[in-house]
């Protein structure tokens, strides 16, 4: 894809909790609203959010109720509850999936979202879950309907179903699961909407291999690995990563999420720069088969 028809879209998890491999402290709120207005200013449009995390979508609202104008450009992502339906009778799903998006979208303050989506990849192996959470559509109060997916059985099971036409996956330098199953093919003969998360792999991806947190410790001859590629081509490792994942046509968006400003600007700097062809040949075939600990953060803890 040419840099210019891959969008950016802003993720929130930061804005509400502690989140990364790095664990950096959230930013405080008039910091937030400096960056939220910051990314609106320079095109970005959509912003990607979830009742889970944390103060994210009060944050968010609180945002949008001081700044109508600036969000009126705004298209917001938003998830339901990872255990909505685990607690409620198959019968009320649909009043569930309901309840739970107008209860979003009353902390959002805005009448409907751009895209809602389980947060809860399992829900994707039932018939009656899906039909549920369609049931917000239908009800007008999101324009598309999806999952966001950890793994690749997930992602094509998404791509069985006429209801969904939003998918979320994580996608980076070291994750090529979704290309060997096809899934980018599929889902673009499919029209789907493609968001990629995890560009950086929860900043594991531009971390310095010789000082990393004992967690993550087992990552350093991949980084090493990675930081030779990048040597070779001349190019830092952040562009590298994030020109990996806009390099791929198939993805309309990709989900990034920042700390401070300074990484915002450099973000949308980077919005739009490719790498050479060689490199992402290099880079595949040097990370082709890697253990799923390195790609799956929950197995990190």
């Amino acid at each position: 894809m040419d840099g210019n028809t891959m969008k950016l879209c802003l993720g929130t998890v930061q804005f509400g909790m502690s989140y990364g491999v790095q664990g950096n402290g959230r930013p405080y709120r008039d910091k937030v609203f400096d960056m939220l207005s910051y990314a609106i200013d320079h095109g970005i449009e959509q912003f990607d959010t979830a009742s889970a995390y944390g103060e994210a979508e009060e944050i968010l609202g609180s945002y949008i109720r001081n700044s109508p104008e600036k969000a009126s450009k705004m298209n917001l992502i938003s998830k339901l509850k990872p255990n909505a339906f685990l607690d409620a009778k198959k019968n009320d799903w649909a009043k569930v999936a309901v309840d739970n998006a107008k209860e979003s979208l009353s902390k959002l303050g805005v009448k409907n979202f751009y895209t809602y989506l389980f947060h809860n990849a399992s829900f994707i192996f039932d018939k009656e879950a899906v039909k549920a959470i369609y049931t917000v559509k239908e009800e007008g109060l999101s324009t598309h309907i999806g999952v966001s997916i950890y793994t690749p059985d997930e992602a094509m099971k998404a791509l069985e179903y006429s209801e969904i036409d939003a998918i979320q996956i994580p996608y980076n330098i070291f994750d090529h699961r979704l290309d060997k199953c096809e899934f980018f093919k599929k889902a673009s003969e499919k029209g789907i909407i493609v968001y990629a998360r995890s560009s950086l792999l929860q900043g594991l991806a531009v971390m310095d291999p010789r000082c990393l947190p004992e967690r993550v410790a087992f990552a350093k001859d991949y980084l090493l690995q990675y930081d030779s590629i990048c040597n070779i081509y001349k190019i830092s490792r952040l562009s590298a990563a994030i020109g990996y994942v806009t390099n791929k046509q198939e993805i309309d968006y990709v989900v990034f999420g920042v700390d401070n400003k300074p990484q915002l600007q450099e973000y949308i700097m980077l919005e739009g720069a490719s790498i050479p062809k060689d490199m992402i040949r290099h880079i595949r075939e040097v990370f082709i088969d890697v253990p799923e600990k390195l790609i799956n953060p929950v197995m990190w803890k």
